[in-house]
């Protein structure tokens, strides 16, 4: 009898591994077929396929134009919830639409979280040609204006340690990648308040972000951004945005608990 139930336990957790692996490859691939999914989880698709029915049935998975599958409402709900649990949407929707509203860029709001920059919330421009940011994404922290502007908020052995950790690949040709000039930006960014990522994570692509400041001066936990496409940016505007993430970041600061 005991036997029996070790294996039985065994078996739930095979199934949540499953359910978790097929929720994140569809997740990943927007849009996926059967093939597609079978693939990206290394499960033979009639497994895969049984799994999907459960999921649409409850509605975690969405099935359309047939064969296709992408994450459902109710995960929308859940992440909703999972966020609000996170911070108060009330305390950072509004000051993230008004900069939208200045702006018509998109507006980025992050945590750090378990050693990475998770974006946490995200309203963009309605002249965005990409999508610059999901929610639950993670973001470099030696190539983004997130991640550098939440460095900077930090003891030099601190981010120190965690741009170490993660590393400094050359995500394009403009990333930093040396030690010594992260410190050099590093100290920039103390100086001006504000973080710029200059086409350092993806080309075309201009962001200034600002750490949430707290009442202790303790290290960060929050920060906002706000995306550009390079060619829409003047050094005028540059300062104007940065100054303004600043101030936003700031006004956030004193909603939060």
């Amino acid at each position: 009898m005991k036997k029996e139930a070790a294996s039985d336990k065994g078996s739930n957790l095979i199934g949540v591994e499953r359910t978790a692996r097929i929720l994140t490859a569809v997740a990943e691939a927007e849009s996926g077929n059967l093939t597609e999914i079978a693939r990206r989880t290394a499960l033979n698709e009639a497994t895969v396929l049984r799994y999907l029915n459960s999921l649409v049935s409850l509605g975690y998975i969405e099935r359309f134009n047939s064969t296709q599958y992408r994450l459902g409402w109710e995960m929308f709900r859940l992440g909703q919830r999972a966020f609000s649990g996170q911070v108060p949407s009330d305390a950072i929707r509004p000051t993230m639409e008004r900069l939208v509203l200045e702006f018509n860029e998109t507006v980025n709001f992050a945590v750090h979280k378990d050693r990475k920059v998770l974006i946490l919330d995200v309203v963009e421009g309605r002249r965005a040609v990409t999508k610059v940011s999901d929610v639950g994404q993670s973001d470099p922290w030696h190539a983004s204006a997130l991640g550098k502007a939440l460095l900077a908020s930090m003891p030099d052995s601190v981010w120190r340690d965690l741009v170490a950790s993660g590393g400094m690949p050359a995500l394009t040709p403009h990333t930093i990648t040396a030690m010594k000039k992260m410190a050099a930006e590093i100290a920039d960014i103390r100086d001006q308040g504000f973080a710029v990522d200059r086409e350092e994570a993806a080309e075309e692509l201009t962001c200034v972000a600002a750490a949430v400041p707290t009442a202790g001066g303790e290290p960060s936990r929050y920060a906002l951004s706000i995306s550009f496409l390079t060619h829409r940016l003047t050094p005028e505007n540059l300062q104007h945005a940065g100054e303004q993430v600043i101030a936003a970041a700031a006004e956030i600061a004193h909603k939060l608990p």
